[in-house]
């Protein structure tokens, strides 16, 4: 039964996506310059007085009526989505994305549809991967000659909060998706995007200003204060990591903050000391000993203190 209700929906959302398609076409062959990005927002629109009365109706059972929500719904989002990709470019597109990826998770607690969590997922993650994959990223835009306060402070660092905002959004029992669990993901994902934007900002801090683009490099001439601030900040990092995995109790975040304090060491021992003499040599040494002092401290602290309310 709810099906048949659901028939004339479904029939609503394949016509509008086909009449986009022919009034795009229209308008590209006669208004070339035409800021493409507000058919899709008019459609959207459109879309979206539909769902808002299908939300004011409760003449349907509860299956039927999530049924033509997340039909329309999904629509509405069709058009949202093609917005982006229309009148956007670079950064922005993939901020967007990231953006909507959390808005669906939230839209999910609403709206308990499947598909919601599934293009949730998939947005976040090509946003995820744009960004941290993408070594083209590099030369979206010229250096400002600006250090931190830059295009890659708010693209990452937007993106980052869109992750974890969608984390959030699906706390137990709506983080899993099949046996993946999505909360753990998206965490993830925007500490790599935070870690990553951590060293753009170094390098671009000490990359020569008759440069165009940021350089990124661990191998060849050592710049002394380049390598150390590295290496320090690695270790905060490390730091930040073990706080976080302590004061919410996710041993994932502490294992993750312990390997990287690892990898911050090995890197200062046989990278950074082998060509660093004299203060730069007790001055790392004594800012990564106190890093590590205080992640030991930290571990064996709050270590015990899991292991007594456990037992």
């Amino acid at each position: 039964r709810w099906q048949a209700h659901s028939l004339p929906w479904i029939s609503s959302a394949v016509a509008l996506i086909g009449t986009f398609g022919l009034v795009y076409r229209a308008v590209v062959r006669s208004y070339p310059g035409f800021d493409m990005g507000l058919l899709p927002l008019g459609f959207a629109i459109i879309a979206g007085g539909v769902l808002y009365g299908l939300w004011r109706q409760n003449d349907a059972t509860p299956q039927a009526r999530q049924s033509r929500l997340a039909w329309m719904g999904g629509t509405v989002l069709y058009f949202v989505t093609l917005i982006f990709p229309l009148q956007f470019e670079h950064q922005w597109l993939t901020i967007c994305w990231a953006l909507e990826g959390a808005a669906l998770s939230w839209l999910y607690l609403r709206v308990p549809h499947p598909g919601l969590r599934y293009v949730a997922a998939a947005l976040l993650t090509i946003a995820f991967v744009r960004l941290g994959m993408n070594p083209d990223v590099m030369r979206y835009h010229v250096r400002t000659g600006v250090p931190i306060w830059n295009w890659f402070l708010y693209s990452y660092g937007l993106v980052a909060a869109a992750q974890i905002a969608a984390g959030r959004f699906l706390a137990p029992p709506h983080h899993r998706l099949g046996v993946i669990n999505l909360r753990g993901v998206f965490f993830c994902f925007a500490g790599l995007l935070l870690f990553i934007l951590m060293n753009i900002e170094i390098a671009d801090a000490y990359t020569p200003r008759s440069e165009t683009y940021i350089t990124i490099q661990f191998r060849g001439d050592i710049d002394l204060a380049r390598e150390m601030t590295y290496t320090i900040a690695w270790g905060l990092f490390a730091l930040a990591l073990l706080v976080l995995g302590f004061r919410s109790r996710s041993r994932s975040t502490r294992y993750a903050g312990m390997a990287l304090l690892g990898i911050t060491l090995i890197k200062l021992f046989f990278h950074d000391l082998s060509d660093t003499d004299g203060i730069y040599r007790v001055g790392a040494l004594m800012v990564v000993a106190v890093i590590a002092f205080a992640a030991s401290w930290l571990y064996q602290r709050f270590a015990e203190s899991d292991e007594n309310q456990t037992s």
